[in-house]
């Protein structure tokens, strides 16, 4: 990416001639725990950890070339921010992930002078704790064992589309989630805990279709994966703090 720029879902910098003027600030997550130091007797509080993170603030000052369009721009821009969801967002000084945003604080609008048309906006985002690496690697598994390689610290919750029918078993690391009644296909997401089918381009709910359990998640380092019939494409979803 070219120094300043940056990608908000499917908007490009680029389309609404903005460029990042200030060096992004981006926060570390906190850790979600909790001290608990009624207990008498004991030397220190006791620990609860939630094995879990809050969300992270990102800040910066995008400015916006002086044209007679600059008003639109803004408004493009805050518009790909304000979807009511988190958004894809790519930054220049650290292009080979992708944070989820949503704006949570004002935006404030200012200018250098008074009869020009040169813009720069100033937003605070809220982020999910992890960034995902970019381009988000995919592969396409069968019966036969595959080896998925987990370059990061981090557990992936990937999102995974099996293509078949029937009774279909699919094991990872040696555990077998097990899926029932497939219909041509059947989809899940690991981070959002949901087992669906498309049909005619309807969403219809599976989760009845998959044994009850724990959902897929792919370890640091190597991750054996393979199905007992049919193939899967597989969003690994890698990611790091």
């Amino acid at each position: 990416m070219n120094k300043g720029s940056f990608t908000i879902g499917q908007l490009n910098s680029e389309d609404i001639q903005a460029v990042i003027t200030s060096f992004p600030e981006i926060t570390i997550p906190e850790r979600k725990h909790s001290l608990n130091t009624s207990p008498v007797g004991i030397d220190r509080a006791i620990l609860f950890d939630d094995n879990a993170y809050e969300n992270r603030t990102i800040k910066f000052t995008v400015g916006f070339k002086p044209s007679a369009s600059v008003g639109q721009h803004i408004a493009q821009f805050l518009a790909a921010l304000d979807t009511g969801k988190y958004v894809d967002l790519r930054l220049y000084s650290d292009e080979n992930y992708t944070y989820q945003v949503v704006r949570t604080g004002e935006a404030e609008v200012t200018r250098k002078g008074v009869n020009s048309t040169y813009r720069e906006v100033a937003v605070t985002l809220s982020a999910a704790p992890y960034k995902y690496v970019y381009p988000a690697p995919t592969s396409t598994i069968g019966t036969t064992q595959t080896t998925l390689t987990n370059p990061t610290l981090s557990p992936a919750k990937p999102y995974i589309k099996i293509t078949g029918s029937g009774a279909i078993n699919m094991t990872i690391n040696g555990t077998v989630y097990k899926f029932t009644g497939v219909s041509g296909s059947i989809e899940l997401d690991s981070a959002m805990q949901n087992v669906w089918r498309v049909d005619s381009g309807v969403m219809v709910n599976e989760n009845a279709k998959m044994a009850i359990g724990p959902f897929p998640v792919l370890k640091p380092g190597a991750n054996t994966v393979k199905l007992s019939a049919g193939t899967a494409t597989i969003e690994m979803r890698w990611r790091t703090l």
